[in-house]
């Protein structure tokens, strides 16, 4: 598969790195020192964005023109996800984005939102999540941290409403705690990325599984993990 990266930070590099792994040929870099442009596109089968959010619709535009696949892994654009939507639906491609592309966290969101159910059920327990990254993360609290939020929501039917605290230190890659307590006991469920591969992975697995398809579609859904919005 012929790929496009826009975004050529760490991201960006742990991206190339593994498509050269995964037999992927990198067609085209992009950044803001060569900003994306459809006719630039043209060898590329899929776009994978790790970028800013500022730039997510620029980046659709430029995948819509050029009608090939889209990886959205940038995050803090939640309140433009109706019109992405409606853009590549109109233009007839496939797109998929997350919060999280970590097979590992896609899997914590299902397990959030069991927890939710099963805690729902008693008395006394509150809720919270806690989440740690690195300095340079401009967005608070998380994608991610909100998904599991969005999860313990609907598994416990709106009974539980988790509080989230965030931190911007260091350069922790990314931590997740969910925590249910009580008087009588503590329940945590945590999330901690090692390095930045896994996001790597789970966005080159995101490029195969979207190539070819049409629609909008969450990194979950095509995991099989959840049902489509």
């Amino acid at each position: 598969m012929r790929i496009a990266l826009h975004g050529t930070g760490r991201m960006g590099r742990a991206l190339e790195r593994i498509a050269s792994e995964r037999q992927h040929q990198v067609v085209g870099r992009f950044d803001r020192s060569r900003p994306i442009e459809p006719e630039l596109l043209r060898e590329a089968d899929v776009l994978i964005d790790f970028s800013h959010r500022d730039a997510v619709r620029s980046v659709v535009d430029a995948a819509c023109a050029a009608r090939i696949d889209l990886v959205i892994g940038t995050t803090g654009w939640n309140e433009q996800a109706d019109a992405v939507r409606e853009r590549c639906e109109a233009a007839g491609i496939g797109a998929v984005h997350a919060a999280n592309f970590s097979p590992g966290a896609n899997a914590l969101f299902v397990i959030a939102r069991t927890a939710a159910h099963l805690v729902a059920g008693f008395d006394g327990y509150g809720c919270g999540i806690e989440e740690r990254h690195h300095a340079g993360k401009k967005d608070a609290p998380s994608g991610t941290a909100l998904r599991i939020a969005s999860e313990v929501e609907a598994g416990s039917a709106g009974r539980i409403v988790p509080a989230v605290a965030s931190l911007r230190v260091g350069a922790e890659v990314g931590l997740h705690t969910l925590l249910f307590d009580s008087a009588d006991d503590l329940i945590e469920i945590t999330h901690r990325a090692r390095n930045r591969d896994g996001f790597a992975r789970g966005a080159l697995l995101a490029a195969e599984a979207i190539h070819g398809k049409r629609g909008f579609f969450r990194f979950d859904e095509l995991l099989g993990f959840g049902v489509k919005a």
